[in-house]
């Protein structure tokens, strides 16, 4: 991952935050604002009230975690 990827990354986090705030999650304690005025800990709310949609991340970790160790093994010489 390179430094585009992780700021691109940080964009979808952002969207991500944005999205649950629209949907009527507010973290309490406003956790980990972003710099756009976003706030993770919205997104946090979501996660814990919709077990779905941790379960998808976690299947989807686990499916996408094996082919980047792979990848990594092709690299090493």
């Amino acid at each position: 991952m390179n430094r585009s990827d992780i700021l691109d990354t940080r964009e979808d986090i952002k969207g991500l935050c944005k999205l649950a705030r629209e949907l009527g999650y507010k973290d309490p304690f406003a956790q980990l604002i972003n710099s756009d005025g976003t706030c993770v800990g919205d997104l946090l709310c979501f996660l814990e009230d919709n077990p779905g949609a941790c379960e998808a991340l976690i299947a989807w970790a686990a499916e996408h975690h094996g082919e980047e160790e792979e990848e990594e093994e092709e690299e090493e010489p």
